[in-house]
Formats: structure tokens, sequence, C-alpha cells
């Protein structure tokens, strides 16, 4: 056992005293410009009580605001009412911006919001309506854009699936209509999530979207067609969960290959034929799986998890026999 120097006992009293005090700081250690910034965005709600927040104490102890070294770096929001300020923009270190379960919240997203470093951005439950707007593809750090459950419309614009590390794209339960741009996620390398369930999108699926290493994709409750059966396979090796129910999609599922971590798979209410895998039964993670009203046609597989799954996940095909499901006959 090593000695104990006088070196290393003055080094572990000031270690000591560092946990046992907390460092000094002013009374009001927020940047005063982004204080300023932070009231108007709150006069913009319409000074709701829920937002304690005053200029007689430092905006960096205020619900919802995290600060360093005096910048805002992220605000969490919920139980908004009026309209986004312009002035956001004077919170020039914001790299977080979460806005949620807002039903109340309407008007446009302001264009000053460009200026800011976000690279998180959710604005979700609100009732922003209106097309997406362009403007949000200058937000060239962004890796997660949330606009779910609120009343957009129109197409998803080609500025923001162009962001060069755009990884998270949820669009869910809105309004949505046209098609989905070829150039999403194009050339992105890391693994990729995407949630454009529940809208009024249309047409194929760009085989380009084939290409991005994704860890979920929800495509359900759309009107989109033809063949899906790229997205499954080698390049799908991080694929976790999978939801294409509710659309026009059409593909042979006999000759669908099953990426191991699978664990939800929906492929509900489409025109799916051929037969069930018996790949499937080496899933070892599935916990969800449904292809019920479709066209599907033989046994299905038995053994691995597939005991988990009970005849609503087959009725309404043509042919399906077998466990749980009619027995075959010979």
């Amino acid at each position: 056992m090593s000695k104990l120097t006088l070196p290393n006992i003055i080094f572990t009293i000031i270690l000591f005293c560092s946990f046992c005090f907390p460092p000094l700081v002013s009374s009001d250690n927020c940047h005063s410009a982004e204080k300023k910034a932070l009231l108007k965005l709150k006069a913009g709600f319409g000074n709701p009580e829920i937002l304690n927040w005053t200029s007689a104490t430092s905006c960096c102890s205020w619900p919802g605001v995290t600060c360093l070294s005096g910048r805002v770096l992220s605000l969490g929001l919920a139980n908004l009412s009026g309209s986004i300020s312009p002035a956001i923009a004077g919170l020039s270190f914001l790299t977080r911006l979460n806005i949620e379960e807002s039903p109340n919240l309407t008007g446009p997203i302001p264009n000053s919001i460009t200026k800011l470093p976000l690279t998180y951005l959710a604005i979700k439950s609100t009732s922003l309506s209106g097309p997406i707007p362009s403007f949000l593809g200058d937000l060239n750090k962004l890796s997660l854009l949330d606009l779910s459950n609120n009343h957009l419309t129109g197409p998803i614009p080609d500025s923001i699936t162009s962001l060069p590390d755009l990884s998270t794209l949820v669009l869910s339960n809105n309004k949505l209509t046209g098609t989905i741009p070829p150039s999403l996620f194009h050339g992105l390398t890391s693994r990729t999530s995407l949630d454009l369930s529940d809208n009024l999108l249309t047409g194929n699926v760009p085989l380009s979207i084939g290409d991005a290493n994704f860890e979920y994709i929800y495509l359900s409750g759309n009107r989109f067609s033809g063949d899906i059966s790229f997205l499954f396979g080698d390049q799908s090796k991080h694929l976790t969960e999978i939801d294409l129910s509710r659309n026009m999609f059409e593909m042979n599922m006999s000759s669908l290959t099953f990426p191991s971590p699978l664990a939800l798979m929906d492929l509900s209410q489409n025109i799916i034929y051929g037969s069930i895998p018996t790949s499937i039964t080496g899933l070892e993670q599935l916990t969800l799986f449904n292809v019920s009203y479709n066209r599907l046609c033989g046994r299905i597989p038995t053994g691995g998890r597939m005991n988990l799954f009970d005849a609503s996940c087959y009725v309404h095909n043509k042919c399906l026999c077998g466990t749980p499901l009619p027995s075959c006959h010979a």
C-alpha cells in the first residue's frame, strides 16, 4: 500500500471540501439578455401562472429552463397557450427545445428559430396548423425533429429531409399529404428512426429509404402502396420495430428475411401475399406480430415466440391455417 504523502493529503482535503461546500454563485447567474428573451417568450404564451418566471429570480432557476454558465441550453415546457414569440431567437445558446401537451398553443413557428443552434426540436400535441415551414431546413445541426400530434397539412418539405445530421423524424398524427421525399436520410450512416404514421401520405416509398440504417420505422395509417420488401434484409440489421399497417402495400412475404433484433412487426391491413417464412421462429425478441387482413396462405410456423400471438393476429387472410387458426387439411 502506497504512503499517504503531504500532497496527497492536501488533495484529499480539497476534494472533500469541493463536495461539502457548493461553489459560490451570484444571486442572478442568468445572462440578462436571455432573461429578457424568456420573459418576452412568456408574454407570448399569455403570461400563464404555470410559468413562475419573474424578473426577481435567476432564469436558470425557473421551471423548464436548463443553463450552463448562465446560458440557457434547454427549454422543456407544457400546458401553454398563445404562440411562440420571435424573441426566442435571443436564446443564442439554446440547443434543445421541447414544447408538448399544449392544445391551446397556436400560431406559426417563428422564422427567428433558425438563428438557434438547435440539435433537438420537439413541438408536439399542440394546435399548430398549416404547412411545415421549409425554413426548418436551415437548422443544420438538428438531429431530432418531432412535430407529432398537431394539425399540420401539406407535403413534407424537401428542405428538412436534406438536413445532414437528422437521424430521427417524427411527424405522426397530422394531416400531411404527398409522398416521402427521396432525399430523406440520404447518405446518413448513423441509426435512424422515422414515424410518419396516421397522416394522408400516398405513393410508393422511395427505394432510397431502404439504404437507411433504421432502428424503428412507423408508416401505418396512410395511403402508401407498392412493394415494401426492400425495408427487410441485411441493411436493416438494427431494425427493432416496423409498423406498416393500414396501407395498400403489396409484397410477397415468403421471400422476406428478418433482422434478428426485431421485436415489433405489424403488417396488418395491406395486400401482402405468399406465406409466413419459418425463419420468423428465430426472432428471440419478438413481442408483437400481426399479419391480419392480408392475402396470406399456408401453415403458420410454430416454435420460438409464435405461441404469444392469438388468432386475431392472423384473421381475414386467404388461406392461413394451423395454430391458433383451424388446422390445415392434408
